[in-house]
């Protein structure tokens, strides 16, 4: 079985971008860092796309707030309840998804719900005594997802690329598909 320079370029320069965040989550405290992860997994999957980054970081700012409403609103002892919690749930997500189709366009659902979720799963687990701090650390987890796990890993694919010139990368980060692409077939087929 031949393994491509893509699969090992993006393996290893997502191997080491991981290691180097954990480093620097360990060295400043950043004790959230499933959330870059989780970023960095989404972001991944829709391609890197450059163009859109901007709007996924504001999207990711928007679940996040939508998490602190939402969890804002669970103290209050009848929202807890089963039936208002589920209204409530339902009644935020179709309110994200109408705003973003009508004045919030440049945000996307998905990610949107992403930063929403992971951050609901963070603070409905841990007790957050500093909100300001947690807000600030939560986000550059999430960015850090983007601008350091993917882009870095990105950037190290282009620059081995580059030093070791034979085919250009149609993308840096390839995605499963293209990645099971890459398998030679079998000529027994």
């Amino acid at each position: 079985m031949k393994i491509g320079k893509a699969l090992w370029c993006s393996s290893v320069g997502v191997g080491i971008f991981t290691l180097f965040y954990s480093l620097i989550m360990t060295s400043f405290g950043l004790w959230m860092g499933a959330a870059a992860f989780i970023t960095a997994s989404y972001f991944f999957g829709v391609g890197c796309p450059e163009d859109k980054v901007w709007n996924i970081v504001g999207s990711f700012v928007m679940g996040i707030t939508w998490a602190l409403i939402s969890f804002w609103l669970l103290q209050n002892d009848v929202i807890a309840q089963l039936w208002p919690s589920a209204i409530m749930f339902g009644f935020m997500t179709f309110l994200a998804i109408f705003l973003q189709g009508t004045i919030m366009k440049f945000t996307m659902v998905p990610a949107w719900l992403i930063a929403w979720g992971s951050t609901m799963v963070i603070i409905s687990n841990v007790t957050v005594t500093k909100w300001p701090l947690f807000v600030i650390q939560l986000f550059i987890s999430m960015l850090m997802g983007i601008f350091f796990i993917a882009y870095g890993s990105n950037y190290a694919t282009k620059l081995v690329y580059k030093i070791f010139p034979d085919k250009k990368p149609k993308d840096a980060v390839k995605s499963d598909d293209e990645l099971a692409d890459t398998t030679p077939v079998s000529d027994h087929d």
